[in-house]
């Protein structure tokens, strides 16, 4: 037999783990999605602060720049595994989940540092994870997830969602019975609309976490560039000032 043969069987084997019938994630493919898609607040913060005490004058607009620059260099390196865990030394994320695909979680989750980032300096803190996974899902759908957080937005009762700077809407306007409902919907368009890009069935495409495969024939750096230019859209204008969290002096 065929090794291109062996390896798809054994790829097809694998997804039928993670995979439900309707294209769904399981519970053990959602929850793995879901850490690789949020990062702990203080790795954020932690994050924003050093970048503060290496460029002590640069303002919130300057910093942005500069993690988005940092952001795509990461991501778009290629080779080993990149994000949280290249970004701040120690953290070891995706050692610890043992995830097939390395580099295809070390985009995941730079992304989610990244995204969180940008919020913290926009006075927007995420410390749950649904609502960091929104804002990931929304920044990687683009239009897509655009749509759809300004959607529940405006069930919510929200005018102002109608419009741009949807961040605030995941990081803080919707209740949480909406963000879990929210999540749901924005995976299920996330799956459908990569396995849809990458070609093939579901199944054949994706690795034992759910996603690998998908993400894999397609994140590269237009995909990272993507999500830095949605970030824009979603936050909206700098701020003139830092919030106190983020100063590399504060104390709690």
């Amino acid at each position: 037999m065929a090794k291109s043969s062996v390896a798809k069987k054994g790829l097809d084997k694998a997804a039928k783990l993670a995979v439900n019938d309707d294209g769904t994630l399981n519970p053990r493919a959602q929850s793995m999605l879901s850490r690789l898609l949020s990062v702990q607040r203080p790795v954020a913060l932690a994050y924003v602060r050093s970048l503060r005490r290496r460029h002590p004058d640069a303002t919130p607009e300057e910093l942005i720049k500069i993690i988005r620059r940092h952001y795509l260099t990461l991501t778009t390196s290629g080779g080993a595994a990149v994000g949280a865990t290249a970004a701040v030394p120690g953290l070891g994320t995706t050692a610890a989940l043992g995830v097939a695909g390395a580099e295809t979680a070390g985009f995941l989750e730079g992304t989610a540092l990244f995204a969180q980032a940008i919020a913290e300096i926009h006075g927007l803190p995420v410390a749950d994870a649904k609502r960091a996974n929104a804002l990931v899902l929304g920044l990687m759908l683009g239009k897509d997830g655009k749509n759809l957080i300004q959607k529940f937005g405006k069930q919510n009762g929200g005018i102002e969602s109608m419009f741009g700077d949807w961040g605030a809407t995941v990081t803080k306007q919707l209740p949480a019975p909406l963000v879990d409902l929210l999540v749901r919907k924005l995976r299920k368009t996330f799956i459908r609309k990569f396995a849809a890009r990458a070609g093939g069935s579901f199944v054949g495409r994706l690795l034992p976490f759910g996603i690998g495969a998908v993400i894999g024939a397609v994140v590269n750096g237009q995909m990272a560039r993507k999500v830095a230019a949605e970030s824009k859209d979603a936050f909206g204008a700098a701020p003139t000032v830092f919030p106190i969290e983020t100063d590399p002096e504060y104390v709690a």
